[in-house]
């Protein structure tokens, strides 16, 4: 809570003036800001730590088994450089007329060189290309995520793609899977199929002998070229409700005057006539596209003004108030 004094006059602050990190401003030239929470003691920062390197269980096994075996042929190269220490200190002087060395501690740098012989000779048993064998199983593997035909997107052309080749050890090791509202491991893709005004309900589709059809073995989309603003990619099939629309039918123009008027989208215009719209929900997006194609298009807002163009016609309409969402209405209005 706080208040913002300038140039003579007070601006509120309260929680609907804060823009939290990852927040987009639109439709402004400028705007004051004052940073908070911007510490090293904030939860953001604290999280924001180094990543810890994620091994899976095989990696975790393989490392202590070759550190195993490193340590095995340390004990083995150690075991050998003690007896030729001992074979040296012994037997060692009947040999030094082939192998004459060095007066002194003959037999402490012999077993050392003995030692690092043995490390080059054993250092075999030290299994490096079982790295390089289980990475190109892995490899091997990862090509059956690639060639899964059941997790191939084909709108886009899309298969799935295993980025690391240890995707299917950590996959075999996932027991639950938790996830929370929907949005999150699928998409929000609303469309406008169906709708109910004043009793009659428009968007099933009918044959002559009255059977409904199933819309994919219905090919023939309605027509808006009445419409020079319409949205090209909006499908609808049932043309009683264009028709009605088309006859001026004053439930049908009241019930799309509204879905023009209230939301809070906003509109972006980049070339004469192509309008996008930038919504906060998917589903006020499609409400709204549906109302611009069937002739009452959402042009443009202000503070205190809507601009809607209704079957050709621009109207501007005064905005007194907007009542927000909340759990006791279960709905927002516009006033």
């Amino acid at each position: 809570m706080g208040t913002l004094t300038y140039a003579g006059q007070k601006y509120p602050l309260d929680n609907e003036k804060i823009l939290l990190r990852g927040c987009t401003l639109r439709n402004t030239e400028w705007c004051f800001g004052l940073v908070l929470f911007g510490g090293q003691e904030t939860k953001l920062m604290q999280n924001c730590g180094k990543s810890t390197f994620k091994r899976t269980s095989i990696d975790r096994l393989m490392n202590i088994l070759v550190l195993c075996i490193f340590g095995f042929l340390v004990f083995m190269c150690l075991i050998l450089a003690i007896g030729n220490y001992i074979w040296e200190r012994s037997n060692g002087s009947n040999f030094t007329i082939f192998l004459p060395g060095e007066d002194g501690n003959i037999a402490g740098f012999s077993a050392f060189l003995t030692f690092w012989s043995y490390v080059i000779i054993l250092n075999t048993v030290v299994p490096i290309s079982l790295y390089v064998s289980v990475e190109i199983i892995r490899l091997g593997n990862s090509f059956y995520i690639d060639w899964d035909r059941k997790m191939y997107y084909s709108r886009s052309d899309t298969p799935a793609e295993a980025r690391t080749t240890t995707l299917n050890e950590e996959l075999g090791q996932i027991k639950y899977v938790f996830s929370d509202k929907t949005g999150t491991l699928t998409q929000n893709i609303m469309t406008f199929n169906k709708c109910s005004i004043n009793g009659k309900s428009y968007g099933d589709v009918y044959d002559c002998t009255g059977q409904r059809l199933d819309i994919s073995e219905y090919k023939d989309p309605a027509d808006f070229s009445f419409n020079p603003l319409a949205d090209p990619r909006f499908m609808f099939y049932d043309h009683s409700l264009v028709e009605a629309v088309k006859l001026e039918n004053p439930e049908v123009h009241a019930f799309f005057r509204l879905l023009a008027l209230c939301h809070t989208v906003m509109a972006e215009e980049k070339k004469e006539g192509e309008l996008f719209y930038q919504a906060q929900s998917p589903d006020e997006g499609a409400l709204v596209t549906a109302a611009r194609n069937f002739g009452f298009v959402f042009r443009s807002r202000t503070p205190d003004s809507i601009s809607v163009v209704e079957m050709g016609n621009q109207r501007s309409y005064e905005l007194l108030a907007i009542l927000d969402f909340n759990n006791v209405r279960k709905r927002m209005s516009v006033i």
